[in-house]
């Protein structure tokens, strides 16, 4: 039954023949990516995570748990832990199956790599899992003190995930042993890995994204930009991308601004408009032109978004030349054709086109 139910869990997770490469949230889960670091300690997607020798390898996800290898006898454990404050914490990976007899898959150790006698590689003949490894994350363990000894065969809590339960992975790509002598059991010394935690998202989280998915303006939305000033006689919200608002800090005084999509009733051209701390409006694109921007140009806008940090821009923005500003960025494309950034300096809105492909 245990059996059935790993072999299961490790087919769902990696179901397809590129599904162990995926790692990307959904409006249903969480999930992160498990990274290595560049030359400087800095985490990066560009290196594959690793340990060696005594090593232990830690990873602090954005809500705080912690994803761990821990040294062990013969290699190296894996554990997710619901804070950083591993000596005291749970381990959320613990109602991972079986629990007794077979080796756990959160256990990667190099005996489990060679067969029986320990001349060659594992051929079966030693029941251990080897390159994937799958696991269960139970949120519902945080903050309970942990996992308690079971009853027995028939407790619930070994019958696998539950409902509010994630499933990890973690793919072997390198790995070295030691200790290869016939009869002696073989110690992993060296672990290159990929590796991914996904756990499912709250119902609040997603009645949250599903709002943030929406074009369609609340009662919400009207409230507020119209007690910004916006003349909702005059303009109509009106979104044609997602998300339809974004909430930035565009001048850099620590207060909210939100911007949104509206549509001039008169004529159908498109504009945003900008509230500032839910004091000040501005309204961006109708007549005049800001900086680079030329009236007209948000009737052909295809995506958006904020940019506070320019160290962390998408790729595709890498190597352009970002204008200096107090806060936020407001960057508006025309996708792969044209980009132009809205933002704050000194007393005012300016605009400033960052790249321009002109058609053939």
């Amino acid at each position: 039954m245990r059996r059935a139910f790993l072999a299961g869990l490790i087919a769902l997770a990696f179901a397809g023949p590129a599904a162990a490469q995926i790692c990307e949230p959904t409006p249903e889960l969480h999930a992160v990516r498990i990274v290595g670091t560049d030359g400087s300690g800095s985490q990066t997607s560009n290196e594959a995570p690793f340990v060696a020798g005594e090593r232990g390898f830690f990873q602090s996800l954005d809500n705080g748990w912690v994803f761990a290898l821990i040294p062990a006898d013969y290699g190296w454990s894996l554990r997710v832990y619901e804070n950083a404050q591993i000596g005291d914490v749970v381990d959320l990976t613990s109602l991972t199956p079986p629990h007794g007899g077979v080796p756990n898959p959160r256990d990667i150790l190099g005996w489990h790599f060679r067969n029986a006698d320990n001349t060659a590689a594992n051929d079966g003949s030693v029941n251990a899992p080897t390159h994937l490894r799958a696991f269960v994350v139970s949120p519902a363990l945080a903050g309970t003190g942990g996992f308690k000894p079971s009853a027995g065969p028939d407790d619930p809590r070994l019958a696998g995930p539950g409902p509010g339960d994630g499933i990890g992975w973690l793919r072997v790509l390198d790995y070295g042993l030691a200790d290869l002598e016939p009869g002696e059991r073989a110690r992993m010394n060296y672990l290159k890995f990929d590796a991914c935690v996904s756990w499912p998202r709250s119902q609040a989280e997603r009645v949250r994204l599903a709002d943030l998915a929406s074009p369609v303006f609340s009662d919400e939305d009207r409230e507020t930009f119209g007690a910004c000033g916006l003349d909702l006689v005059t303009y109509d919200l009106d979104a044609t991308r997602t998300p339809r608002t974004l909430g930035g800090d565009i001048d850099g005084d620590g207060a909210l601004d939100e911007v949104a999509q509206v549509q001039r009733r008169a004529d159908g051209k498109r504009g945003l408009a900008l509230c500032r701390a839910g004091t000040w409006l501005d309204l961006i694109g109708f007549d005049t032109h800001l900086g680079d921007m030329e009236p007209g140009y948000l009737d052909s806008v295809e995506a958006w978004q904020w940019l506070s940090d320019i160290d962390d821009r998408p790729a595709h923005l890498t190597g352009i030349d970002l204008p200096p500003a107090d806060g936020d960025l407001l960057v508006l494309e025309r996708v792969e054709k044209e980009a132009v950034v809205v933002f704050h300096r000194g007393d005012a809105l300016r605009a400033r086109r960052v790249y321009r492909y002109v058609e053939p």
